[in-house]
């Protein structure tokens, strides 16, 4: 198995790992729903931005 991450080594651990394997289903469903949201707000500032510059 290959790492995403470069110089990572082969089973290295994370919080985000553990997170995505012992997080119960309600904490990672919270978890995703506040992440979408903020990148949800994070684009429509860019495509304001985009917008703003344009005019």
């Amino acid at each position: 198995m290959t790492s995403i991450r470069p110089g990572a080594a082969k089973g290295a651990k994370s919080a985000f790992a553990d997170f995505i394997r012992n997080a119960k289903s309600e904490q990672k469903k919270r978890v995703y729903g506040e992440v979408l949201t903020e990148a949800t707000k994070q684009q429509n500032l860019v495509m304001m931005q985009a917008e703003t510059n344009r005019a």
